[in-house]
């Protein structure tokens, strides 16, 4: 059992469910501590409000994996007692006596190997049936699709209500109207639109001095989602066999959810990857009211970049593990792959993932994936964020030959002489350009910078902020 401070913290749900567990044991409120022969199980009592102890657990048998089990009715997982459990022993693991494995723990690793045996059939079986014809109840499928686009027409004539009344007429009274509309949306299976118009509203709040760029930007958004979402569900009703766009995320942008069986059947994943993180960051989505954590990782073996997202709703947050940085290079036998653009949102399953190092030859995989050329790499960008459906923030990696000031703005230039502005995006509390400043060296060759293209259409300037400097010993975060 390889059992630390960090790997402790990495596990909890929270950063108070941590504070929770180390309060525990200085409070010295375990006793009967135990430990498997195979040094692969711990398990012990701690005090708790009630007359008797609870039993919790932490079992090691796959080390990648290790599961907690507590008899509290804490919703949290792990719960404060089995980190609590993790600190003791992290602290003294001699004070862990041996034992024989308790026999409802071997019963439950039983259960847990037959489902992973079970699992693993399942995944067999999709594989063979991949290139099958997916069944579907077209009647149902039909039913479903008109729905959507009932909604849709409800959506248009929200958005063309809007248009007609003039931005700046939109007051408190009209807002509370759209709000009761917006919410009857989500009876029309059309959730990523129902998003959009919620960003909209938000977008209302922020304006100040009658600046309402952001809303038109929002609003140019909303027409091209709705247009590309009719023609689609049209299209898509009228061969309702037909596989679902692949190339793009008009599904989930419309609301789908897609399921990983799903991707794997349309052959959206990729075995025994090794991906490496090269920036991670949490916020607030206040339109989909939940908190996300966002990472930002390499394929070494392709170089494609993709994202990760942990979508945890405000009125669940406290129950849902956040993401944290992961600093080390993770080989999964599977990632799923969501249907997207530049940086498509991938996924993997927890009990597929092992875990190594990253070495020198990681670092240079890194270098060799990096644009070179800054012309290239802007052309590039700018092809797909010409559709407004798509991502106008991608993330791109770039190799790094001179840097400059300019005024404030920092500049990079490649060999062939093409410039690129380093600038952030949004004010926030963390500046990752100030902290690029910092401690970029004088000579930067060798060096990649992480950064997320950003196309103001106000000023015409077309810059980067950066994420992560990757240089030829270690990959720096300058966002966290």
């Amino acid at each position: 059992m390889h059992v630390t401070q960090q790997k402790i913290e990495e596990l909890a749900p929270n950063a108070a469910a941590a504070k929770n567990g180390r309060d525990l044991l200085k409070k010295s409120k375990f006793s009967n501590l135990k430990i498997s022969s195979d040094k692969d199980l711990i398990w012990g009592e701690c005090a708790g409000s009630g007359k008797n102890p609870y039993l919790c657990s932490a079992d090691y048998v796959d080390e990648n994996n290790p599961v907690f089990r507590c008899n509290c009715p804490s919703r949290q997982f792990p719960c404060k007692h089995t980190l609590g459990l993790l600190y003791a022993y992290e602290a003294n693991n001699g004070a862990f006596t041996k034992d024989d494995i308790p026999e409802d723990i071997l019963s439950k690793r039983e259960k847990i190997e037959k489902k992973q045996e079970k699992k693993e059939q399942i995944k067999e079986s999709i594989k063979e049936k991949a290139d099958k014809p997916k069944k579907i109840n077209k009647a149902a499928f039909v039913k479903k699709i008109d729905t959507q686009l009932l909604g849709l027409e409800m959506a248009h004539k929200m958005l063309k209500d809007i248009t007609l009344t003039g931005l700046s007429s939109i007051d408190a009274k009209i807002k509370k109207t759209l709000k009761d509309q917006i919410k009857e949306l989500g009876n029309y299976y059309i959730t990523g639109v129902q998003t959009a118009f919620n960003n909209l509203m938000l977008e209302f709040d922020e304006v100040e001095n009658e600046e309402y760029t952001k809303v038109i930007d929002q609003i140019n958004y909303i027409w091209a989602l709705l247009k590309k979402a009719e023609d689609y569900l049209n299209k898509r009703k009228a061969d309702p066999e037909a596989d679902p766009e692949l190339n793009s995320a008009i599904e989930e942008q419309i609301g789908y959810t897609w399921t990983l069986i799903e991707l794997m059947q349309y052959g959206l994943y990729e075995e025994n990857a090794e991906l490496i993180q090269l920036s991670f960051n949490s916020y607030d989505n206040s339109a989909r009211k939940e908190y996300v954590d966002e990472g930002i990782w390499l394929n070494l073996k392709t170089g494609k970049i993709y994202k990760t997202k942990n979508y945890r709703p405000y009125r669940a947050a406290k129950y849902i593990k956040e993401d944290n940085s992961n600093f080390n290079v993770l080989q999964i036998s599977e990632i799923y792959i969501y249907p997207g653009d530049q940086n498509p949102r991938v996924r993997w399953e927890a009990d597929n993932i092992k875990e190594r190092k990253i070495g020198p030859k990681d670092l240079v995989t890194i270098e060799s994936f990096a644009g070179q050329n800054y012309s290239e790499t802007i052309k590039a960008v700018k092809n797909t964020i010409k559709n407004p459906l798509m991502d106008k923030h991608p993330v791109v990696l770039i190799s790094l030959n001179k840097a400059s000031l300019n005024g404030n703005d920092l500049v990079f230039e490649d060999k062939d002489g093409h410039k690129l502005t380093i600038k952030d995006i949004d004010e926030q509390e963390v500046s990752p350009t100030t902290n690029l400043k910092a401690i970029l060296p004088s000579n930067p060759q060798s060096y990649v910078l992480t950064a997320m293209v950003n196309n103001d259409v106000q000023t015409g300037l077309f810059s980067m902020q950066p994420l992560s400097l990757i240089t030829p010993d270690k990959i720096v975060r300058l966002l966290y």
